[in-house]
């Protein structure tokens, strides 16, 4: 069998991550998505720099992830895959098909493809024949023959600024539009609407109100919208850019503030819209905005002029949220994906030190026989004891704590499952989280997290705190509702820490030591990994500081929960 190729994908051989860490395949497929597998190798796709730090969790379960004792930087038990050029550093035991964008383990046969379960994760950037054909010429000198075409005008290149220049006003008039069609009478939550566009000139289009009813949340589908909406659902379903615009989504919250969401993945047809719609928000239940009943015959108009006036609320005034990243980011063609995996030069060989023939400097196998040799000859004598820790601690109560009562209940579900289950829980529509109040235990607000629809983790935290004395007096509610789990050592000072076992005490002064904002990158996190989590879930304390502007250091604390 063969994997599929996505964005920037990183492979793992099966065989040795088995070897280091048996439940590794597991771990990885439950905290990392999406992924994919073979028999042979497992694949988890990145849009972003993710892959370094799944990369480094690997490297600390055991895995090596590059080798250089040949001179040549190679990958060895991973290997990182670019969409377009295939894998950033030579990997001899693997190959790939840049035209089908699959890979497999190198002698065996490719088969049949393996590939993530929703059409929607697709990889968005598409090239035509005559694009991929140019990548091919010049990445591999591989000419394919095309018929002679007719030369085009030369197309002057879009700026950077063009695409938010047309895409951004447009999405704001659309967002304008659709306060146009919302009902008075609904206490505003939140205004939902996505639109894809599967051919050039064609949309599908689904719009959702949450608005409050008695108290709790409830969804009202739109299903009527202005005919200018329609007529720039058609403009931007025309867009003339480098990568087709396919999709655009607008979420307007009740106190006005909009945000807005572009896309250039494979869109979705109006059924699976949708289903997409219904994963997301079916937890809410269906209810309309409340309305007067008709007044029918002599009798009803009667009844009209006594019935209770229907209360009626005003439309939020627009707050257009500015894009979290260029729009040109998405939009824009990418020569080539540079993942920058560290700063280490590519060695350099010394002729002077190299063997004829191009062998390595030295024998690996004979340093691994020389290091066996000298561990059985002189065993290593036992490491001292670390001396106990002195001083006031972190300390976690015996008794049951709300959080960890929580770990406890939480299961990977679909999310409208949970708000089901759990009616109690306020569904956020614009983050597309559930949230508990926990302000009563001085912790805030619980967020449950999910991906795809489904629950993966969830996770409470405070930030801005002026000094680390504030933050030790916040952590005591913490560190109460982590009733009966132990923060370990092991975690300062590192930002990937080894799991840990043992709960080893974790004093004052080692935060005070740790937790300073000198860093040059402005921020510092610190977990510290707890035990007694049940066998579904890893927690973790994210003990963190960063630098101001104006020089001031802000402290902050996260409790965090990933189901695995």
């Amino acid at each position: 069998m063969a994997v599929l190729i996505q964005f920037t994908t990183l492979i793992v051989r099966i065989d040795r991550l088995t070897a280091v860490a048996p439940d590794g395949v597991a771990r990885i497929q439950a905290n990392w998505s999406p992924s994919w597998r073979d028999e042979h190798l497992l694949a988890v796709a990145f849009m972003d720099m993710g892959a370094r730090d799944l990369a480094a969790e690997l490297e600390a379960m055991g895995l090596v992830l590059r080798d250089t004792s040949s001179g040549t930087r190679v990958w060895r038990d991973i290997c990182v895959v670019d969409y377009y050029e295939g894998p950033t550093n030579p990997c001899p035991w693997m190959e790939v098909d840049l035209a089908q964008h699959v890979a497999w383990l190198k002698g065996t046969a490719p088969g049949q493809i393996a590939g993530p379960d929703h059409a929607h994760e697709e990889a968005p950037l598409r090239v035509s024949p005559e694009q991929f054909n140019k990548l091919l010429a010049e990445q591999h000198g591989i000419g394919v023959a095309q018929p002679a075409a007719k030369p085009k005008p030369a197309k002057p290149r879009r700026q950077r600024a063009d695409h938010e220049a047309v895409l951004l006003p447009l999405a704001q008039q659309i967002a304008a539009q659709l306060l146009q069609v919302i009902p008075l009478s609904a206490k505003l939550e939140a205004v939902v609407f996505a639109a894809h566009f599967p051919q050039r000139g064609e949309n599908v289009r689904a719009g959702l109100l949450i608005h409050e009813l008695e108290g709790q949340q409830h969804v009202f589908r739109l299903k009527h919208f202005t005919e200018e909406t329609r007529r720039l659902l058609d403009v931007l379903s025309r867009y003339d850019g480098d990568n087709r615009l396919t999709s655009i989504e607008i979420k307007i919250a009740g106190d006005g503030r909009c945000t807005t969401s572009f896309g250039i993945a494979p869109p979705l047809s109006a059924e699976a819209l949708r289903e997409l719609l219904q994963r997301r928000f079916g937890g809410l239940p269906e209810a309309r905005p409340p309305t007067l009943p008709a007044a029918r015959g002599f009798t009803g108009w009667i009844r009209s002029l006594f019935a209770p006036k229907l209360k009626l609320y005003p439309l939020p005034v627009l707050q257009h949220v500015p894009q979290l990243e260029p729009l040109a980011l998405l939009l824009d063609p990418l020569d080539r994906i540079d993942e920058g995996w560290d700063d280490e030069p590519e060695p350099t060989p010394i002729a002077s030190q190299r063997p004829a023939g191009g062998a390595p400097v030295f024998d690996l196998a004979a340093l691994h026989a020389l290091e066996a040799a000298r561990i059985g000859a002189a065993p290593a004598s036992p490491r001292p004891a670390a001396p106990p820790p002195s001083g006031a601690q972190l300390v976690v109560p015996d008794r049951e704590g709300v959080l960890i009562a929580e770990v406890r209940e939480l299961q990977r579900e679909p999310l409208a499952e949970l708000h089901r289950r759990r009616p109690e829980l306020r569904f956020d529509p614009l983050s597309e989280h559930l949230t508990r109040d926990l302000s009563a235990f001085g912790l805030g607000e619980l967020h449950f997290r999910a991906w795809n629809g489904q629950i993966t983790g969830m996770a409470v935290r405070r930030e801005g705190l002026a000094s680390l004395d504030e933050l030790l007096a916040a952590l005591a509610p913490v560190l109460a509702a982590l009733g009966g789990m132990g923060p370990v050592a092991q975690g300062l000072g590192h930002r990937w820490p080894p799991p840990a076992s043992e709960a080893q005490p974790v004093t004052l002064d080692e935060l005070r030591r740790y937790l300073v904002p000198d860093s040059p990158h402005g921020s510092k996190v610190y977990p510290c990994w707890l035990s007694g989590a049940p066998a579904n879930a890893t927690v973790s304390l994210d003990l963190s500081t960063i630098l101001l502007p104006d020089g001031r250091p802000s402290f902050d604390w996260a409790v965090l929960v990933t189901l695995i």
